[in-house]
């Protein structure tokens, strides 16, 4: 009787004790709440999950907290990042190469160069040849300025005319020529002068952007190349300590779900990648013969959007009607880079695509577009460089739970018939 009545005592001070720990631990945390960044949350998210390391709930529970925090990670330091991550997966599209050229004796840092220094002079090329001959086509089409607003002066008469053709009374001529008449010179020059702390602060805020922009540029061009280089040299070092690091108990099923991604991750990028560029190639090399101006600016916007595929050709739509707006025969200009738009899609979608990416992962456009879209959103550039893989990783995530499915009992179980 006694040892029941202690051992109730023990566990009413043992739950008042919890009450009293947790009381202070919120009190605690409280006056610390400015210190208590997401990174140190995780720390003792993980110190806390320790007593129950080894179940499954353990597992589910880190998993998680991790991803939550790769996810803050991102989200908080990505324009830091972004440089280091478009040099790792240039690192992974490239690797193959590399190994390819040192199955052959070339040593690791010979291919390495072999590879880089064709894109390193292409890339100062573009920047010595390219740069001159760019600022020569925007002084041609800039000449061609009055040309453009009276071909926009002419097309806005139109529209207007046939907006009054359709006696909208709030578009009239006469509605129109009233409200022309009611603005004050004097109240605009007022309005602009109540805004004029705004708009300067904007003006300001817009050319330390423009400037922010600069840098960033520079830092790409400065940090990517040389981080490259050093994942390149070691990138098969990091991959194998990496595998060395996964748990002994589940490793072989992590190496398999790896190298499936692997394949599919490896040849949706490379092909994409090479298609893309081809698209692109071969648009400066079309609109240049025909003569069409800023082709090399074309190309390019042509050779980065098909990374979706077809979104190159639509996104090429709005700088070749801006750029033949400004050129000296409209329709003419038009005609031409849509007769080079026509051969390119001709030969992109019945030669080199099926051979290129024909036989890769095969993800859908528009699941392209919802990746790169979300990415974009919510992390920015680096959320943009790594959509691709995330929307490989879900696909492969779907097929291997899709696989399970098709195989457990509840996918297989026998239809019971009920007598009636």
């Amino acid at each position: 009787m006694m040892r029941e009545g202690f051992s109730q005592t023990a566990t009413e001070l043992r739950v008042l004790y919890t009450a009293i720990v947790l009381l202070v631990g919120g009190f605690f945390l409280y006056s610390v709440r400015g210190l208590l960044v997401p990174f140190v949350l995780y720390l003792l998210l993980l110190a806390l999950l320790l007593p129950y390391a080894g179940t499954r709930r353990h597992r589910l529970l880190a998993v998680t907290a991790t991803l939550l925090m790769a996810l803050w990670f991102l989200s908080t330091l990505g324009s830091l990042l972004a440089p280091f991550i478009l040099a790792f997966i240039l690192a992974y599209i490239l690797d193959p190469a590399v190994d390819a050229l040192e199955r052959r004796r070339v040593r690791r840092g010979a291919a390495i160069a072999i590879l880089l220094l064709p894109v390193l002079a292409l890339i100062t090329g573009a920047l010595v040849f390219g740069i001159p001959a760019l600022a020569d086509q925007l002084d041609a089409l800039i000449d061609n300025l009055p040309l453009a607003v009276e071909r926009l002066e002419r097309w806005w008469q139109g529209v207007i005319a046939a907006v009054q053709r359709m006696n909208v009374p709030f578009l009239s001529e006469e509605a129109l020529a009233r409200r022309m008449r009611d603005l004050d010179g004097e109240g605009i020059a007022a309005f602009v002068r109540e805004r004029q702390d705004g708009l300067l602060r904007s003006g300001w805020n817009t050319l330390g952007r423009g400037v922010g922009i600069v840098v960033t540029v520079i830092g790409y061009l400065v940090v990517t190349p040389v981080v490259l280089v050093y994942l390149l040299l070691d990138f098969d070092r990091v991959r194998h300590a990496a595998m060395d690091l996964l748990p002994a108990s589940r490793r072989e099923s992590i190496i398999s779900f790896i190298s499936d991604y692997d394949a599919l991750l490896s040849r949706f990028l490379r092909g994409q990648v090479l298609a893309a560029s081809i698209v692109g190639l071969l648009t400066w090399l079309g609109l240049l013969i025909v003569g069409f101006p800023l082709s090399g600016l074309v190309g390019a916007i042509a050779g980065v959007f098909n990374l979706v595929p077809y979104l190159g050709l639509i996104a090429s739509v709005i700088p070749v009607i801006i750029i033949a707006l400004f050129s000296g025969s409209f329709l003419g200009s038009l005609l031409k880079a849509g007769i080079v738009f026509a051969i390119v899609q001709f030969i992109d979608g019945s030669i080199t695509g099926p051979r290129i990416t024909g036989s890769s992962v095969g993800l859908h456009p528009v699941w392209v577009m919802l990746a790169l879209a979300v990415g974009g959103y919510f992390f920015g550039f680096v959320g943009i460089l790594l959509a691709m893989p995330a929307a490989v990783l879900v696909k492969l995530s779907l097929i291997r739970a899709l696989k399970r499915y098709r195989a457990s009992a509840l996918y297989n179980e026998p239809e019971i018939e009920t007598e009636l």
